[in-house]
């Protein structure tokens, strides 16, 4: 099969794009997104998806950008003829048309079935299949983009076409590998073993599958007959049980009468205790609250008495303070006088002695001022002085320095290769350079230089073998012109003045970060004492200010005005301390005179509501009298009452002995749970009686029928049936082991043929390889397919998992290349190879071998189809370039 034409329609990002495939090698190029992997999923589901399909796999190839349904056409060679197919993917709707020249087209279904022969598959896969069937067609021989690096051979055989590729080797083999007699009994027992198993287990209607249902269907009867028995015995035992019950409820009834007849008796007797309770507690509660009236209405009297003795000690207490606070205050308003006084001399003294520091400030600001300009001059000319020198520095004279002794060291060489010319006999004329030489003459000579011997001989000598001498000279040359281009910067005419140039350039700038870090000194002294933004101008306005007040003569002729202001500030202190002693002592004073105001209105307060509420409890205990009588007469009825209710209470109790009730046991609860006893009784009487005939009529449909007989027959039924299910068991075990026989001798000689496929790897492989024993390796197995790709590199196995990136893709690119060689011949000797991206892993510096790789491919006669972002590499060993940028 060769891959002719496509063209697309309405397929994601494109809205019409036609290729055209070369026989042998094709390159599409395109920068990423330009749709290359887009052309490459349309065509692979246009020939194995069905144009009907529907899901995620044709929603995925719709335009988001063009109008109209997905439309793949595809023309390509297949069995001897040209074909063009072309589908339509429009959900349920869609069409699919295949046509030949000269041939009426084939539409739908039988287009699909045409097609498959073609691409030799068992058919094309339809919605359901989507996800587990389609990423396998063609998984041998396109390489979708992202899975170059996957082994192939970790797969299962559906992704590499394992039947056909066995069969296609096997006429490979170095000898055959079954007779025609072998093949016809291994498909017989082949037959025989998928008639009765399938790869799930046994096979729906078989021999097998039907004992086993014999099986299952006498053993559901046995164990029918078995529950039938099981259930008649149950039943009787059910009905004996349900007969004695009966029999016990009744035995219980007479039994809850008699204590609902006890019970109500002894309600009654707590319905008549209640209200003699009720009385009972009534008149104990007035005789607790007139005994209570009486002790409070004492009570209150006496802490009435008390009260009215505080209150005048107090009041005698309150008028002491107020007279103690009259005198203080007085006392406190003489030294708040002299505190303030002494507190203005202070501000004087200080107003005086700020003065003088000012006056001794701008002073010294203005002694730093001239120092700061001395030294900004200064540093102005050497700055100056720098500025006059070249801008070299130590690192410009040390590679200086290295240019001279590179100089030196090439002119030393130059020397070391001079030549010396002595003639010490000739019979002949002896020229050099043109100069005639004589007996004992010398010359010498450091460069190349021309010999003549008579007249027909010249020798030109080279020193230093002829081989670098020439290039000493012109290095020396080069060099010595670098180093007057490097003094003319420095603007000398020797090494030596260059030092001394940076002798003098570098005492300059030490002399200037002196001179910088003085200045920074003084800079830092003005800014301290400043201590802020101020300037001279502002110090000389201060000091105007202090100057206009007036000064005390006592002020002016103070020597030492420190002393002066510490003892005034001293004097002030104890003034202060004295004012502060007695304002502290004034407002104690006054703190306890509003104590004592307010402990006179708590007392006040107290005392009122004493008197208030001695009121009240004498108006209670009046209240109290006149409705109950006096505190005698209510204790003889409280126990009156109470002689009544203990005889009530000792009725009850015995009644409650009676009845099995503790005391504290409400009759109500009793009565309650009698009622939901009989209830139940009831019920139960009531559901034994319905199972009862239940069970009777159970066991008369049971005891109808010969249960043991039904059991006997069913055992011996499945026994039957278990030997002939044990029959076939035992053939199809028979068949299955023969046919694992026959795998196994075909195992054994399938690995034959995994030779001429590991010879075609090893020759795609071959310019990747580094050593002439390098190989791959693969293994056959014939229940699995082909396993185990290795690659053997310097005496060592390696397994895929090991190799680099880059030659897992070249290694997977070679065993797909060998698998399509060998499947060829089943497809009219061509079969096409598609790459996208596929070697993006891949060295610059073997790109060149992947082309080497994929045209020998075609050279063989395979199709090749290269996708790459980067074409460029592949271009020369193309025989059609397409740019996708382009359309």
């Amino acid at each position: 099969m060769r891959l002719i034409r496509c063209r697309l329609e309405s397929i994601r990002r494109h809205r019409a794009l036609e290729v055209s495939f070369a026989p042998g090698l094709t390159l599409i190029g395109g920068a990423n997104e330009s749709g290359k992997s887009s052309l490459v999923e349309a065509m692979h589901r246009a020939l194995f998806l069905r144009a009907s399909a529907t899901g995620a796999a044709i929603r995925d190839l719709r335009s988001a950008t063009h109008a109209g349904h997905p439309q793949v056409e595809i023309d390509f060679d297949a069995a001897g003829h040209r074909w063009s197919l072309l589908k339509c993917f429009s959900g349920a709707g869609g069409t699919s048309r295949l046509s030949r020249a000269g041939q009426k087209a084939l539409l739908g279904g039988d287009a699909e079935d045409q097609l498959a022969v073609l691409l030799g598959v068992e058919e094309i896969i339809g919605s359901r299949q989507v996800n587990r069937v389609l990423p396998t067609r063609w998984a041998h021989l396109w390489v979708m983009q992202g899975l170059a690096g996957r082994n192939l051979l970790d797969l299962s055989g559906e992704h590499y076409d394992l039947k056909g590729l066995i069969t296609a080797l096997e006429g490979q083999a170095e000898q055959s590998l079954q007779s025609p007699m072998d093949q016809q009994v291994y498909n017989q027992l082949e037959q025989l073993v998928a008639s009765s198993l399938t790869s799930r287990g046994v096979k729906q209607n078989s021999e097998l599958w039907k004992r086993r249902r014999d099986v299952q269907q006498a053993s559901e009867q046995q164990a029918e007959a078995q529950e039938q028995l099981l259930s008649y015995e149950a039943a009787c035992i059910e009905l004996d049980a349900n007969e004695q019950a009966l029999d016990q409820l009744e035995c219980r009834a007479p039994e809850v009468q008699k204590r609902r007849r006890q019970l109500l008796a002894l309600k009654d007797l707590q319905q008549r205790l209640a209200p003699l309770r009720l009385r009972q507690s009534q008149w104990q509660q007035q005789l607790n609250a007139l005994s209570r009236l009486i002790k409070e209405i004492q009570a209150a009297e006496t802490a009435m008495k008390v009260l009215r003795q505080e209150l005048k000690v107090m009041n005698e207490s309150a008028e002491t303070t107020s007279s103690t606070l009259v005198d203080q205050r007085r006392a406190c308003e003489q030294l708040d006088l002299k505190r303030q006084t002494l507190e203005e001399r202070g501000h004087a003294l200080r107003r005086r002695q700020d003065q003088e520091r000012l006056e001794q400030r701008i002073l010294d600001m203005r002694r730093h001022k001239e120092q700061r300009a001395k030294f900004e001059q200064q540093q102005s000319q050497l700055k100056q002085q720098l500025t006059a020198l070249p801008s070299r520095d130590a690192n410009d004279l040390a590679a200086l320095q290295a240019q001279q002794t590179q100089l030196r060291e090439l002119e030393i060489r130059l020397q070391s290769m001079a030549s010396r010319v002595e003639l010490q006999s000739s019979n002949m004329t002896v020229r050099l350079d043109g100069v005639q030489l004589g007996i004992g003459d010398v010359a010498e000579r450091t460069g190349a230089f021309r010999l003549e011997v008579g007249e027909d001989v010249t020798l030109l000598v080279s020193p230093g073998e002829g081989t670098g001498l020439s290039a000493l000279m012109a290095e020396r040359t080069q060099c010595r012109s670098l180093l007057e281009q490097k003094l003319k910067l420095w603007g000398v005419n020797s090494l030596e003045a260059a030092e001394a140039l940076l002798q003098t350039r570098t005492e300059l700038q030490q002399q200037l970060v002196v001179l910088d870090a003085r200045l920074r000194q003084l800079m830092e002294q003005q800014q301290s004492n400043l201590k802020g933004d101020q300037d001279l101008e502002q110090l000389d306005q201060q000091l105007a200010e202090l100057r206009q007040h007036p000064v005390d003569p006592e002020i002016v002729v103070e020597d030492d005005l420190a002393k002066a202001l510490d003892d005034c500030r001293q004097s002030y202190q104890s003034v202060q301390q004295q004012v502060r002693s007695l304002r502290e002592d004034c407002e104690r004073v006054e703190r306890e005179q509003k104590g004592f105001a307010k402990t006179l209105q708590d007392l006040q307060i107290r005392l009122e509501r004493h008197e208030a509420q001695h009121a009240q409890q004498l108006q209670q205990q009046h209240e109290i009298e006149s409705r109950h009588g006096s505190e005698q007469t209510i204790d003889f009825e409280l126990k009156k009452v109470t002689h009544q209710c203990a005889l009530l209470q000792d009725q009850l109790l015995e009644l409650s002995d009676d009845c099995g009730l503790a005391s504290g046991t409400e009759v109500e609860t009793s009565l309650a749970e009698l009622d939901d006893r009989e209830l139940k009784l009831n019920r139960q009487r009531t559901d034994l009686n319905r199972e009862r005939g239940s069970l009777l009529e159970r066991c008369e449909r049971l005891g109808s029928r010969e249960l043991h007989a039904e059991l006997e027959e069913t055992s011996n039924r499945l026994e039957l049936a278990q030997q002939a299910e044990e029959q076939e068991t035992q053939l199809v075990e028979s068949r299955v082991l023969l046919l694992k026989r026959f795998q196994d001798a075909r195992a054994d000689l399938s690995r034959r043929y995994s030779s001429p496929l590991r010879t075609s790897i090893n020759r795609f492989i071959a310019p990747f390889l580094q050593h002439p024993g390098d190989s791959s390796e693969l293994r056959f197995d014939a229940s699995d397919g082909l396993k185990d790709l290795r690659l053997q590199r310097s005496g060592q196995s390696l397994e895929f998992a090991q190799l680099s990136g880059g030659l897992k893709e070249q290694l997977n690119a070679a065993v797909r290349l060998a698998i399509a060689e060998a499947l060829s011949d089943g497809h009219d000797g061509c079969l096409p190879l598609l790459f996208d991206d596929a070697f993006t892993n891949s060295d610059p510096s073997r790109l060149e071998a992947v082309g080497s790789m994929l045209r020998q491919a075609v050279d063989l006669g395979l199709q090749v189809v290269l996708l790459s972002c980067d074409p460029d590499p592949y271009r020369e060993i193309a025989d059609a370039v397409i740019d996708l940028d382009d359309h």
